[in-house]
This record gives structure tokens, C-alpha cells and sequence, in this order.
């Protein structure tokens, strides 16, 4: 029986369809260079080698342009966020008096977007999720304690974030879900020339807080590799059909038990 149960499990994996396998591959392929390149990248930008970042951003522009974006279902608004954010990329590169936090802010932006247009599955920018949440808490602490200098330095902090991980919002969400999140931001922008009204940005810190936490948790589970969905059926399968057969050999033996008897 359990060759039968093996050869059940072999025939359902079998069964998927194998002739897409050639050009699966080499798309597979070329997104995870894309994906290694600009990791690469960002962690040059980091030991502030800007030479050598740029000569793997032109690298990547040229490989970038080799992908069929019709075939590979891109759209062009996430065309167009990718190319905004290598632009970025590369001004942070070649810039003469630009900060290294903001060189680094601006690659990793590039880095990030490039992750969300070609990973399925957890995009990169999920872990972003405590520094965003905590840079939220921080303001929301400032702002009760009515310290306004504290509050502005934080919410620049939380806009530094938010920016560096905008492009990458704009692949992976609906339009409209981008379009609340940049709302929450601009009211909060809006009533930085006005005096801090504790109570109201509180109230309204503490709305943005469900709102992100809702976004992460929802992405996350959106994301969840469809792979483990087989694997626990394959698995989850093969345990019924073991114990089914546990079964039927417990009730054959109960029954010949009774004939016996008799």
C-alpha cells in the first residue's frame, strides 16, 4: 500500500504541466539577476564605492531592457515607478553633495521596487513593517507629549521612510489603498504650519497605525506562496490515505476477529 500511496503522489506531481518550463526559466532567471544586481548595487552604495554602483546600475538599465514587459504582464505605471526610482538611483550615485543617508535611501528605494515588480511571494518591503510602525509610535509619543520640535523631526523621519518605500507600495497595492495611505500623509504634512493640536494628530497618528498594520498583515497573507498550499495537500493526502488503509486493516482484522469467533 504505500508504494501505491508513492506512485499516487508521483502521478499528481507528474501532472503539472512541464512545457512551460523553458521560458519559466529564463524569466526566473533574468528577475533574479535583476534582483541580485541591485542588491549588489545597494550595498556598494553603501561602503560608498559610487563608480562602481554606477557601472552595475548601467548593467542593470541594459539587462533591464532585455525583458519582454508585454509578455511578463508589466504595467506601465510600474514601468514607470521602476524607472523613477533608478533614476533616483542613479542621481544618488552621481551627485556631488548629497548626504550618504540620503544616497542610501535613494538606492534602497530603487532596490526595493525592483524586488516588488519581481517577487511573487514576501515582497522585500514587508520588512520595513517595524521601522515604519515604530517611527509612527515615536511621533504619536512626541506629539502627546506636545513637543513640537521632537514631533517635526520625527514625522521628517516617518516621510523618509515612507518615501523610500512609496515606489514599491505603488507596484504591490491597489491604487486606491496608495491613494488613503498618501492622503493620511498629506493631512498630517498639511497641519504642520499650524500650531500641534496634540489631541487631533494623535487621534489621527493612531488612525494611520490601523491602517499600516492592516496593509503589512493583508500583504503578507496576499503573499503567501501558493507552493506550501501543495505541499500541505500533497502531505495532508497522503496521511488520509494512510489512515484510511490503518483503517480498512483494523476492520478486516475486527471482521476475520468475528469469524473466527463464530
Amino acid at each position: 500500500m504505500r508504494q501505491v500511496i508513492m506512485a499516487m503522489v508521483a502521478a499528481l506531481v507528474l501532472s503539472f504541466p512541464m512545457s512551460i518550463e523553458a521560458d519559466e526559466s529564463t524569466s526566473l532567471h533574468t528577475w533574479k539577476e535583476l534582483n541580485h544586481t541591485s542588491d549588489q548595487i545597494l550595498q556598494l552604495v553603501k561602503r560608498e564605492q559610487f563608480e562602481e554602483a554606477k557601472q552595475l546600475l548601467d548593467y542593470f538599465s541594459v539587462t533591464f531592457l532585455d525583458v519582454d514587459f508585454q509578455q511578463e504582464g508589466i504595467t506601465m505605471t510600474a514601468l514607470r515607478t521602476v524607472t523613477g526610482s533608478f533614476e533616483g538611483a542613479v542621481e544618488a550615485v552621481t551627485a556631488t553633495n548629497m548626504s550618504i543617508d540620503q544616497r542610501i535611501y535613494r538606492v534602497t528605494a530603487f532596490r526595493l521596487a525592483v524586488d516588488a515588480l519581481s517577487s511573487e511571494h514576501h515582497p522585500l518591503w514587508l520588512h520595513t513593517e517595524k521601522s515604519v510602525m515604530q517611527s509612527l509610535a515615536t511621533m504619536k509619543e512626541t506629539a502627546k507629549d506636545g513637543d513640537n520640535q521632537a514631533y517635526q523631526h520625527r514625522f521628517n523621519e516617518f516621510l523618509r521612510h515612507y518615501d523610500m518605500i512609496r515606489p514599491a507600495l505603488f507596484i504591490s497595492i491597489e491604487p486606491q489603498e496608495l491613494q488613503k495611505i498618501d492622503s493620511q500623509v498629506t493631512f498630517l504634512e498639511r497641519m504642520r504650519s499650524e500650531s500641534l493640536d496634540k489631541d487631533k494628530v494623535v487621534s489621527h497618528i493612531e488612525v494611520m497605525e490601523a491602517e499600516w498594520t492592516n496593509l503589512y498583515n493583508r500583504v503578507k497573507e496576499d503573499s503567501a506562496d501558493p507552493s506550501l498550499w501543495w505541499v500541505m495537500f500533497t502531505i495532508g493526502g497522503m496521511i488520509t490515505m494512510s489512515l484510511s488503509y490503518v483503517g480498512y486493516k483494523k476492520y478486516k482484522a475486527e471482521k476475520q476477529k468475528v469469524r473466527v469467533k463464530e
